[in-house]
């Protein structure tokens, strides 16, 4: 197969997580967060990660970790903006933002609360 090379790239490339700081030490992992409030959300992003994620788990995943790194004790479309990056069945790069309603229905589906696993 002449194209397992490419593939084999590209799998890494959506995979693999990079960081680095302004001294330039570098770190990675298959998730990671930049930004105040980065340590919780890795070390929440370190437990409930999995390899097989569902992209709406993945996103329930993205909403957890910031209903528990953002200031606001709530979730809404008006505090926050999600979209998905996603490869099409061709290989093509598609980009979706969420509109107002979309976004209110994913975050009622998670049903997150500012003080869940903080006890």
């Amino acid at each position: 197969d002449l194209h397992y090379p490419l593939r084999r790239q590209r799998q890494m490339c959506i995979r693999d997580r990079y960081q680095s700081d302004p001294s330039g030490n570098y770190g990675g992992y298959k998730a990671t967060a930049i930004g105040q409030g980065h340590q919780r959300a890795q070390g929440i992003l370190k437990t409930d990660w999995k390899e097989d994620l569902s992209l709406e788990d993945a996103s329930k995943l993205a909403l957890k970790v910031l209903s528990k790194t953002m200031d606001s004790t709530t979730l809404s479309h008006e505090k926050l903006e999600f979209s998905h990056l996603t490869l099409n069945a061709r290989g093509k790069v598609y980009w979706h933002l969420f509109t107002a309603s979309e976004l209110d229905a994913l975050i009622k589906s998670t049903e997150l609360k500012k003080d869940e696993d903080e006890s």
